[in-house]
């Protein structure tokens, strides 16, 4: 072989992107057809039930709500749109998304009620399915007009994107009592289901010959039920295997593009929590085993110290409830008497110093999944 494009292992790297909506959703079925029954009066035009999906990080909700967009669009005509939430953390900047992507005509002004007047209008009688991923990205506050105001339309069915129930939970009444919603949970995936979805994307994103059903079960006994750490890890094994000027992936690749994925992973999921978030998960990285009272009280301290206005009791149990749903902390039940909580660090697998990460890298960069 001559040069290093002889060497690439990725013939179609879009495959191997997060943004990649496979054809077919593997192990959801049972999912997709309660979302489906939620969401089929949208076919007449009719409002479609509002529905709640959680689940753990990578276990494919988002994959899953985009896919039926596109199935009931194609099928049905079906109108849907798809906002993230991390993206677009307002009520104000999700109603203006909204209206931009729908192209209402005259909500240029920049007030939310003229906004959601010129909304209604454009709808008129026509359904619409909307997606809000990470609804639990936005303030407490934004979040409850968010999902209030635009419950109250009358032929929107909202299907909102969380890694838990406890924001759910956590909503004034008045807007638990508007929505309403089918809750569906999305567990883990078992390791079989993972190295189902990696085999569909390695026939179509991967040279031929260059990957092993051993490598790809592998991946999916490392990625514990997380399809993105597992696709990451398979994307980030073939360009290691490219900088290695290796015609396979071998372990070692896997190995080192697994720790990669991780890390980037905790790191980008540190990234999209608020201050607060990122100083309670350092609390409990430097006191694993932490009690509730005890974080409560240590939170506080560090708060005074750093001069920083703390957030509310409630909020800080929602915090916490956060940082476990995302895989950030381990929360268990502690051996005592009472609601007692126990924390601990999840810690990131340590990185192999020996791994350049330009090879990771490789054409298309690892952050870009």
């Amino acid at each position: 072989m001559n040069g290093d494009e002889d060497l690439a292992l990725v013939a179609d790297p879009e495959i191997l992107r997060e943004a990649y909506l496979a054809p077919e959703i593997v192990g959801r079925d049972e999912q997709i057809r309660e979302l489906s029954q939620a969401l089929r009066s949208a076919d007449c035009r009719y409002r479609p039930m509002h529905c709640w999906l959680y689940g753990s990080p990578g276990t494919g909700k988002t994959a899953t709500a985009r896919w039926m967009l596109r199935k009931l669009r194609k099928e049905h005509g079906a109108r849907g749109l798809y906002v993230n939430c991390w993206k677009y953390p307002t009520y104000f900047s999700v109603l203006d998304r909204i209206v931009r992507e729908l192209r209402v005509l005259g909500a240029e002004r920049l007030t939310v009620s003229f906004k959601l007047e010129r909304l209604q209008r454009h709808l008129n009688t026509d359904a619409l399915i909307l997606v809000l991923d990470e609804i639990d990205q936005p303030s407490p506050k934004e979040r409850n007009s968010i999902l209030y105001n635009l419950g109250q339309i009358g032929n929107v069915g909202l299907v909102c994107i969380c890694n838990s129930q406890h924001v759910y939970f956590g909503l004034e009444e008045r807007v638990k009592s508007r929505l309403n919603p089918v809750r569906l949970r999305f567990p883990d995936y078992s390791q079989a289901e993972i190295v189902t979805i990696l085999h569909r994307r390695a026939d179509l994103a991967l040279v031929s010959g260059c990957w092993s059903e051993q490598i790809l079960t592998t991946i999916a006994r490392l990625a514990q039920g997380d399809a993105r750490v597992a696709i990451k890890t398979l994307r980030n094994a073939a360009n290691l295997a490219r900088a290695d000027r290796s015609e396979r992936i071998q372990p070692k690749h896997v190995m080192a593009g697994w720790h990669a994925a991780k890390d980037i992973d905790m790191t980008f999921l540190l990234r999209s929590v608020t201050d607060h978030h990122r100083l309670l998960h350092e609390l409990i990285a430097k006191k694993p085993g932490i009690l509730s009272g005890d974080l409560w009280r240590l939170y506080l301290n560090t708060c005074q110290s750093k001069k920083i206005k703390p957030i509310a009791v409630r909020t800080y149990s929602e915090y916490c409830n956060k940082l476990a749903a995302l895989g950030l902390v381990e929360a268990r039940r502690a051996a005592i008497p009472g609601k007692v909580r126990e924390f601990r660090p999840v810690s990131s697998p340590p990185t192999c110093s020996s791994v350049s990460p330009r090879a990771i890298q490789g054409p298309n960069p690892v952050a870009n999944f």
